[in-house]
C-alpha cells in the first residue's frame, strides 16, 4: 500500500485512478477490520458461553461453517454500510463540524485566496478545486475529497491574517501535493468511517424526551450505556487500526511535493513554525488530526517508534528542519525570520485613537446627539404589559416589548398615551410590527440604518478587509456575528495607549472574576437599526467578559465607541499569553 501512496500520479486521470484502487484497499482493509473485531468478540462470548452451559459446544465443524459464514455476513453488511455512508455524507459532516464556508469575493483576504488557489491548481494540473473558509483564528488547514471525487481545501481565517503571499502559495501547494499522492482521498475516508461511530455516540447520548420524569430518563441511560461504549471503543480503535498503517512519512514528502510547486522551502517552513507556535486546535481534533497542516499536539510528539506508531504527524522539528536544509538554512535562521517579520507587520499597523482623544466639538455634538435620542426613546415608551401576578410592569417601547421573551400576541397589554388596554393582538400598531418581523423589515421604517446611541444614519464601511456599518458622528460599529472571526484574526490596526488602558482593566476582570468594572455608565440598549427591536445588553462571551449589544434577531452586535478595539486588544493579549511558552520550543 505504501508503493500505491507514494507513487506520484502524472495527470488528473492518473489520481482518479490510484483513488479507485486506494478505494479497494479500504473496503478490504475495513472488512477484515470487522472480521477481526467481531470475530474477537463472539469467540470470546462463545468460549464464555461453552465454560457455564454444560454440552454445548462450539469446536465442531458443523457449527465452526456456520460461524464462519454468519461472521462474514454480518462483517460485510457493517463494512458496506460504514464505508458507503462514510463516502456520501463524511466530507459534509467534516465541514459541517468546522463551520466552514466558500470564501466571499468581496473580501480581500479571502480574494487572495480565491487567486492563490487558482494559479496553484492550474499549476499542479488539478481539474477542479473547491475553496472553503474555516471561521476560526487559529492558524491550520485541511484537504479533503468530496463525494464527487472533487479535491476541497479549507483554510482557517487565521491563517489567512497571519499568512504571506508566500505562505499561503505554500500551504495550498500542500494541500495539494496530497490532493495529487492520494493520501488525502485516503485520510478523508479513515476520519469519515471513524466519524460514522462518533455520530452513532451522538445520537444515542441525545435525550429528545425531556418531560419523563428522572427515574426513566435514567434507565434509558443505563439502557443505552452499552451501545454507548461499544460505539466509542470501536471508534477509537478503528481510527487507530487505519492510522497504524499510515506512515508519517507521507506528511514529509508532500512537504517535499509543496516546495517543488511553490518553488519556495522557506514559505512552508515558515507558515509550518507560525502554527506551532499558535493555538492550532480545530473542531474535534481527535479525528480530524491526519488531515490537518499541523495537528493540535505537534508539541508532544517526538521521533521515538512509540511516536510514529500512534502520531498522524512527525515532529514538526524534523520538518522545519529538512525544508530549511532545501535552502541551505538553519532553523534559528527561519525563527528569526518569522520575528522580523512580524515586526514589520506591526510597525506598519495604523494606529486607532480612543473616543477620549476625540476633538472637543466632536465630543459636544455626540454628547448632544445622545441625550436627544434618550429623550425620543422615553418618549417611545408608551407600552405596559400585565405579568403573571396580574400586575403592570414597563412602561416599554415597541422594539423592546416584541423583545420580551415571554411576549406573545395574547398577552394583555396597554397603551398608557391612548389609555386603551386589551390583548397586544387587537392592537394595529402591534400587528403591523409583527407583519413587518415576519417579513424581516424594520418595525420602524424613521429609525431603519440609524445609530442606536445617537441616531445618525449609518454609513457603509470596511473594518480590516470586512464590510461593516459604522456612526460617523460617535464612532459605534454594526458587525455581523459571522464576521467577527475575520476581524479578531487579522492585524492591521495598533491601538493608542489610553485603549491598551481601558482593555487592562477588562483583561484584570478576565483574570480575576471577582473584580468589578465601574468604569463606564450603566448602558441603556437602543434598537436594532435593521429590525428594530431593542437591543439586548450581553458579554461578548463567557470568556471576554463585557458587556455588548447584541440582536438575536439579526444576527448582529453594535459595539460602541472603543469596544471593537478594546475586544481586539483583549484577543490579542491571552493569544500572546498562551504562546508565550511555545515560542522558543524550536530553537
Amino acid at each position: 500500500m505504501a508503493k500505491i501512496i507514494n507513487k506520484l500520479p502524472a495527470s488528473y486521470w492518473e489520481i482518479e485512478k490510484k483513488q479507485r484502487i486506494i478505494s479497494v484497499w479500504l473496503f478490504f482493509l475495513l472488512f477484515l477490520f470487522y472480521i477481526l473485531t467481531i470475530g474477537f468478540i463472539s469467540a470470546a462470548i462463545l468460549i464464555s458461553v461453552g465454560i457455564f452451559i454444560s454440552g454445548f459446544s462450539s469446536f465442531t465443524a458443523t457449527f465452526f461453517y456456520k460461524y464462519a459464514a454468519i461472521l462474514l455476513l454480518i462483517s460485510g453488511i457493517l463494512t458496506s454500510i460504514n464505508y458507503f455512508q462514510a463516502k456520501k455524507s463524511g466530507v459534509r459532516y467534516i465541514l459541517s463540524n468546522l463551520r466552514a464556508y466558500p470564501p466571499d469575493p468581496q473580501d480581500r483576504y479571502h480574494l487572495s485566496l480565491i487567486n492563490v488557489a487558482e494559479e496553484m491548481k492550474i499549476s499542479s494540473g488539478l481539474k477542479a478545486l473547491k475553496i472553503y473558509v474555516i471561521p476560526s483564528v487559529n492558524i491550520n488547514s485541511i484537504s479533503l475529497i468530496d463525494s464527487g471525487n472533487i479535491p476541497a481545501i479549507a483554510v482557517t481565517e487565521g491563517l489567512l491574517a497571519e499568512a504571506s503571499r508566500d505562505e499561503l502559495e505554500a500551504v495550498i501547494a500542500q494541500n495539494i501535493a496530497h490532493i495529487i499522492k492520494g493520501d488525502t482521498f485516503l485520510l478523508t475516508m479513515v476520519c469519515s468511517l471513524a466519524y460514522f461511530y462518533e455520530r452513532l455516540l451522538e445520537a444515542t447520548e441525545k435525550e429528545e424526551d425531556y418531560g419523563k420524569d428522572v427515574l426513566a430518563r435514567t434507565r434509558k441511560q443505563g439502557a443505552g450505556q452499552p451501545l454507548i461504549y461499544l460505539a466509542g471503543f470501536l471508534s477509537n480503535l478503528l481510527f487507530h487500526f487505519f492510522i497504524s498503517l499510515i506512515s508519517q512519512n507521507r506528511e514529509l514528502l508532500a512537504d517535499a511535493a509543496a516546495v517543488e510547486l511553490s518553488r519556495n522551502p522557506l514559505a512552508l517552513a515558515r507558515i509550518l513554525y507560525k502554527a506551532q507556535v499558535a493555538n492550532s486546535y480545530l473542531g474535534d481534533s481527535s479525528f480530524f488530526a491526519p488531515i490537518f497542516l499541523v495537528p493540535p499536539d505537534s508539541k508532544e510528539i517526538t521521533d521515538t517508534p512509540w511516536s510514529k506508531l500512534f502520531n498522524t504527524h512527525p515532529p514538526l522539528i524534523k520538518r522545519v528542519k529538512l525544508l530549511a536544509d532545501m535552502s541551505h538554512r538553519e532553523v534559528k535562521e527561519i525563527i528569526e525570520e518569522v520575528r522580523i517579520q512580524e515586526e514589520v507587520r506591526i510597525q506598519a499597523r495604523t494606529e486607532i485613537p480612543s473616543s477620549e482623544e476625540q476633538v472637543a466639538e466632536k465630543k459636544e455634538l455626540i454628547k448632544n446627539l445622545q441625550q436627544k435620542t434618550a429623550e425620543e426613546q422615553e418618549r417611545e415608551k408608551i407600552w405596559l404589559v400585565r405579568n403573571s401576578k396580574g400586575q403592570w410592569e414597563g412602561p416599554y417601547s415597541l422594539g423592546a416589548l416584541l423583545s420580551l421573551s415571554f411576549f406573545t400576541p395574547a398577552l394583555k397589554i396597554k397603551n398608557i398615551r391612548e389609555n386603551l388596554e386589551g390583548l397586544a393582538k387587537e392592537f394595529p400598531q402591534i400587528r403591523f410590527a409583527l407583519y413587518n418581523q415576519f417579513k424581516n423589515k424594520s418595525l420602524n421604517q424613521f429609525s431603519q440604518n440609524r445609530c442606536p446611541s445617537c441616531s445618525s444614519e449609518l454609513s457603509a464601511s470596511f473594518y480590516e478587509g470586512v464590510p461593516i456599518k459604522i456612526c460617523p458622528v460617535c464612532s459605534g460599529k454594526l458587525v455581523r456575528v459571522n464576521d467577527l472571526e475575520k476581524i479578531l484574526s487579522r492585524r492591521e490596526f495598533s491601538f493608542s495607549e489610553k485603549l491598551r488602558a481601558k482593555a487592562d482593566l477588562y483583561f484584570e476582570a478576565m483574570m480575576n472574576p471577582q473584580k468589578r468594572i465601574s468604569t463606564s455608565p450603566l448602558k441603556k440598549p437602543g434598537p436594532c437599526p435593521e429590525c428594530g427591536l431593542e437591543l439586548t445588553i450581553r458579554p461578548f462571551s463567557f470568556y471576554y467578559l463585557f458587556p455588548v449589544e447584541k440582536c438575536f434577531h439579526c444576527n448582529l452586535i453594535w459595539f460602541d465607541a472603543d469596544e471593537l478595539e478594546i475586544l481586539q486588544i483583549l484577543v490579542e493579549k491571552v493569544e500572546k499569553l498562551n504562546s508565550y511558552k511555545s515560542g522558543n520550543q524550536l530553537e
